[in-house]
């Protein structure tokens, strides 16, 4: 509908329709970022390296405060050119709100590139998927090794234990 506005000259002018959409009504919704996405942005974060990244936000609520607890900074072996694919998502059985989220990491090296399978394991936590942990896929010769961000004693254990076999190989 136009409004036809006549001012003393005489002229008239049409003005454009008001907005009638209320100024507070949120008109688009806000996209949720899909298990992969949260994945994606973790190990481009965790890349980037440094405390303040940001990868720890996406961890879920109990991984973040088990984090703190044990007083142990989110760091992952690995360079900032170490690249990533996103492979397939799974739900996990007897566990609503939890999926698998695959990924093939590639860790360039003098000799030849590197290449793994990461599972990352991802809990929606309001509506937002967040990351509780992921398992490393060691190859035929070794289990799986299964980190329990959720879980500070089994990660501290894993950690001081790995950093023994680091000063061992370094003798």
């Amino acid at each position: 509908m136009s409004l036809l506005l006549v001012g003393c000259g005489g002229t008239s002018e049409e003005t454009p329709p008001a907005d009638t959409t209320p100024e507070t009504e949120e008109t688009t919704a806000i996209a949720v970022p899909s298990p992969g996405e949260v994945v994606g942005q973790f190990l481009d974060r965790v890349r980037r390296g440094g405390n303040d990244s940001g990868a720890s936000q996406l961890l879920t609520k109990l991984a973040q405060q088990e984090m703190v607890r044990i007083g142990r900074p989110l760091q992952f072996p690995g360079s900032p050119d170490t690249t990533f694919q996103l492979g397939r998502m799974l739900p996990i059985p007897d566990q609503p709100d939890s999926v698998y989220v695959e990924t093939f990491l590639t860790e360039p090296a003098p000799e030849a590139a590197v290449s793994y399978e990461v599972v990352w394991t991802l809990k929606k936590q309001n509506t937002e998927w967040r990351i509780s942990g992921f398992v490393l896929n060691q190859g035929d010769q070794l289990d799986p090794l299964e980190i329990d961000f959720e879980n500070g004693d089994q990660m501290e254990a894993l950690l001081a234990s790995m950093e023994g076999e680091d000063s061992t190989q370094l003798r």
